[in-house]
């Protein structure tokens, strides 16, 4: 702030009691006009958009009973309430499953970005047995790319490790034998 602004500013504090009453209510009623356009916006954050915990993938696929990545391909209301959506299994990550199943939910599902799900496009899902229900719910979907790598176990250590030993074992017999015949012409020339 500039110093006159700052001035203007510590005269009006200090000089309040001049300040006629009508200015007073103006500025209190503009002071409660900004409190009830912005306390909306503070207290409620989570009604814009889909609040979920952070809780890593690793630990949700964990917890999850079943996960796949498959794409929805019909929608409808459940007898006692919620939505069931069928799901075509692209790929079964955890869990035994057809290739097609229905995901109960208590809510429509939506995306990260409160959308409501696309048919026939993937998507990773984790969910709960319910007796032999699945039951989902929005914060349980995931991309399908990051749910299939969080799933894949590193294949072929034990192979990469055996064929570093053989080619280690190799250059070394190949060094020990270099080696070797490089010493017996000097003993010959050293005996003769």
């Amino acid at each position: 702030m500039s110093g006159d602004a700052l001035s203007v500013l510590r005269r009006l504090v200090l000089n309040q009691h001049k300040v006629p009453p009508v200015a007073r209510r103006v500025s209190a009623a503009l002071a409660a006009l900004a409190a009830l356009v912005l306390a909306p916006l503070v207290l409620a954050p989570s009604a814009l958009a889909l609040d979920c915990p952070n809780v890593p993938l690793e630990e949700r696929l964990a917890a999850s009973e079943v996960a796949f990545v498959g794409r929805v391909t019909a929608e409808r209301p459940a007898p006692g309430g919620g939505i069931v959506y069928r799901f075509t299994v692209d790929q079964r990550v955890k869990g035994e499953l057809g290739r097609e199943v229905e995901v109960h939910a208590g809510e429509p599902l939506v995306d990260a970005a409160d959308a409501p799900l696309v048919h026939d496009e993937a998507l990773g899902v984790l969910a709960r047995l319910d007796g032999a229900t699945i039951v989902t719910e929005s914060c349980l979907l995931t991309d399908p790319g990051a749910l299939l790598s969080t799933s894949d176990e590193p294949k072929g250590d034990w192979i990469k490790i055996v064929i570093g030993l053989v080619i280690l074992a190799l250059v070394l017999v190949y060094s020990v034998r270099r080696l070797r015949k490089r010493e017996l012409p000097r003993r010959s020339s050293l005996d003769g």
